[in-house]
């Protein structure tokens, strides 16, 4: 014997129409007219009268495009916060490239400089010890060196722009992957300071 569908029962059958309801799985479902009186064993003829007097495919219609349309707005909010994380990250990484590499630098002209009052040593075996202990604790950085400097510092300025979103600037920097001017010259100078160093320490550095 099937239950009559009285206005509580309507009401339920109509929300539980519109709006799905979870099964076991956790997982929406969206019952047909059919399905539904089958489930709360209610006549499906009068069912099916009530759902085309009061449109409620019109309503599940309404209801199921709001949820997309929800849906999709999360999904682009999701997408703006997670693409805005990642420009910070790639920012903040472009800065830590640049800064290391100003790091090395300096730490490299300080070596440097350490290097020339060792070489004004006027005692050879003193000035051999000096130079032997410097060069276990320390390297100088080589063309080589400056050449992957000089890279990572394009990587990172490219990285950097992108997340700005310096589209032609990015082509500038594209242009030239080697080094920038600035990094260009700082080489130019530290191997010509290189070889006037290697030049007076030839002979003490064998």
């Amino acid at each position: 014997m099937t239950n009559k569908i009285d206005e509580a029962k309507r009401r339920e059958l109509k929300d539980e129409f519109i709006h799905g309801f979870m099964d076991a799985n956790g997982v929406r479902r969206y019952p047909t007219i059919m399905a539904l009186a089958k489930k709360h064993d209610v006549p499906h003829v009068t069912l099916h009268r009530w759902s085309k007097k009061e449109d409620w495919q019109s309503e599940k219609n309404k209801v199921q495009t709001e949820y997309e349309e929800a849906i999709a707005k999360e999904r682009i909010e999701r997408a703006v916060e997670n693409g805005k994380n990642l420009d910070d990250s790639s920012i903040a990484l472009a800065f830590n490239l640049m800064s290391e590499v100003n790091r090395r630098l300096k730490q490299d002209e300080l070596n440097r400089s350490r290097l020339d009052q060792i070489l004004e040593i006027e005692g050879m075996e003193e000035r051999q010890r000096a130079l032997n202990k410097f060069f276990t604790k320390n390297k100088l950085i080589t063309s080589h060196d400056l050449n992957s400097m000089a890279t990572t510092l394009s990587t990172a300025q490219r990285v950097g722009k992108l997340a700005l979103g310096q589209a032609q600037e990015i082509s500038k920097v594209s242009a030239n992957v080697t080094a920038p001017d600035s990094l260009r010259e700082i080489i130019a100078e530290l191997d010509e300071l290189a070889a006037a160093k290697s030049s007076r320490a030839k002979h003490i550095i064998q």
